[in-house]
């Protein structure tokens, strides 16, 4: 399964290398391109919002197959990880995690669970 991931302040892409995901493809401007199935690692923007970015990424690549979210409980715990449900909603895809920021190694254990069954 292909790998996708959006960071805007480092904790998306520090998960991704944490799970030793060296080919992942970053998306920098949403313009980018994928062939075949993938996960979509990704931040929220604002109070849960869908960044732009992943949006133009979404509509333009259509094989998402699960998501994986990172947001802050602390700064915005009504709207933690919004963006990961409204993706999953969208989509009709599972949630893989929705994590607090960098995730704990647990979480990384459940994520590469995860993958492995897809």
């Amino acid at each position: 399964m292909k790998i996708v991931y959006a960071s805007r302040m480092g904790h998306v892409e520090g998960i991704v290398k944490r799970l030793g995901i060296t080919d992942a493809l970053k998306i920098v401007d949403g313009t980018e391109k994928i062939d075949g199935d993938y996960v979509i690692f990704t931040y929220n923007d604002g109070q849960g919002m869908i960044p732009k970015i992943v949006e133009d990424f979404l509509a333009a690549n259509p094989g998402v197959k699960a998501v994986v979210g990172s947001g802050s409980k602390e700064r915005h715990a009504e709207t933690f990880n919004f963006a990961t449900d409204k993706i999953a909603a969208k989509y009709n895809v599972p949630i893989i995690a929705k994590l607090d920021m960098d995730g704990t190694e647990d979480d990384l254990k459940l994520i590469k669970t995860k993958l492995e069954e897809m």
